[in-house]
């Protein structure tokens, strides 16, 4: 039952995925585009364009509400109305983003605020159901499905958008996305579970032996409001705030490589639509791999050769941001005539991106376990208010779609990807301190 609960967080993942991916794409196809002629609808400007994208990210900002309460609601229905908003704000964009682009703001906020609903929940629920030495697989596992989605939308959306006679082309990516939430959500609601005592599959065996291995963990009950959750102690912890840092120097590039990554290879590399997004998939293809096979290692060498859990997550941790930052930095010398070797970069610089999950991702989960849910909204609160300026910069900087835009935008994203590699080796910690 573990690994069913596992493979249905990954199909949550997989959804929001999808969501939050498919405008990556759409964005090409919906807006016209002055300098290659893509003949989009809609009279977007630039300005507007990032207000739309940046709009996900102001929905995350619920993250700080929805966090300080993930270890106290029930983790199944905050996981149902995170795939609800999914449906919502896929329905809502393409049919009524032609009235007026303000709605297209408010349907990615609900995707925003999808995230803000699952990524707690989905922490609090980890941490119920997987033994502490199950831990880093279980994440990289569940978490995947955030490249399983992208991987599948990406090529998907780039087709759809050259097909005008399957509902006029964009707008079926998200009624496409819209039906994929409702699928999701029908397995949820009748196999997914709070806790192993509620699963309804569950052997009395393996709900022993979950219990058994947590207990030491003191997470207590969701219900009981006597349970005093130790605020003090969390802002003063270096460790935490060395994750926090850290995740945030983590996610920066990524908004650059999720969702301006097709924006970027129509501009510079100069791939059609129907390319880009296939050619989009090999960096997050490379990502999948990467935190989904270092993450089954990192549980291999603490449990079978008994490596300081610590040790592994901060050397995980350094590989990763020192490989990132090189790789993006790299990825600007190149042009449409050496198109190959920027993406050669871009893969490069996923697969050690990938890195993190055994590293920073899962020191946060193990620091508190019984504020998992806390802890999570507070880092990513702190993510989305940089990822909304990321979004808002980048399309503040590239106006004209040229080499010497794109080289800044990748030039900073490097300077932040490398930060952790002082600050979290440093200060991090994956030892249980609450």
């Amino acid at each position: 039952m573990r690994l069913m609960l596992a493979a249905m967080l990954c199909c949550c993942f997989i959804t929001l995925s999808i969501s939050s991916s498919n405008l990556a794409v759409a964005l090409i196809c919906m807006t016209s585009c002055p300098v290659h002629g893509y003949g989009g609808t809609l009279e977007w400007h630039s300005q507007q364009e990032g207000l739309v994208l940046a709009a996900q990210n102001a929905g995350s900002l619920i993250m700080i509400v929805t966090g300080m309460w993930a270890d106290r609601l029930n983790g199944k229905w905050m996981v149902f109305m995170g795939l609800f908003l999914c449906c919502i704000g896929n329905l809502m964009l393409p049919l009524l983003a032609s009235k007026s682009f303000w709605f297209a703001v408010l349907a990615r906020i609900s995707i925003g605020a999808s995230d803000a609903c699952l990524m707690p929940a989905v922490n609090s629920l980890i941490t119920r159901w997987f033994p502490q030495a199950e831990r880093p697989a279980a994440i990289g596992l569940i978490s995947g499905g955030r490249q399983i989605g992208t991987l599948f939308i990406l090529p998907t959306a780039g087709y759809l958008c050259t097909r005008k006679d399957i509902l006029d082309g964009w707008p079926a990516i998200f009624y496409l996305s819209a039906t994929i939430s409702v699928l999701v959500t029908v397995f949820w609601i009748p196999f997914g579970a709070d806790k192993p005592a509620k699963q309804i599959c569950i052997s009395s065996r393996e709900k022993d032996f979950i219990e058994s291995r947590i207990a030491c963990e003191s997470i207590g009950k969701r219900t009981d409001r006597t349970r005093r959750v130790p605020y003090g102690a969390m802002l003063r912890s270096k460790p935490l705030w060395a994750c926090i840092f850290a995740l945030i120097c983590h996610e920066y590039p990524l908004v650059i490589m999720l969702q301006f990554l097709p924006n970027y290879m129509r501009d510079v590399l100069e791939f059609a639509p129907t390319k880009n997004g296939i050619i989009a998939a090999l960096p997050i293809l490379c990502l999948f791999l990467s935190k989904t096979l270092s993450a089954s290692l990192s549980s291999y060498l603490t449990t079978k050769l008994h490596f300081d859990k610590t040790f592994i997550c901060k050397i995980f941790n350094a590989v990763a941001s020192a490989g990132l930052a090189i790789c993006i930095f790299l990825v600007p010398f190149f042009n449409k005539e050496s198109a190959f070797l920027a993406v050669f970069c871009l893969c490069g610089a996923m697969i050690f991106a990938g890195l993190h999950t055994p590293g920073v991702i899962t020191a946060m989960v193990q620091l508190a376990p019984a504020f998992s849910g806390i802890i999570t909204g507070w880092s990513f609160f702190a993510v989305a208010w940089f990822s909304i300026g990321n979004k808002i910069l980048t399309k503040y900087i590239v106006q004209s779609g040229s080499v010497s835009e794109w080289g800044m935008v990748f030039r900073v994203s490097a300077l932040v990807a490398a930060l952790p590699v002082v600050v979290f080796t440093v200060w991090g910690s994956a030892d249980r301190e609450v």
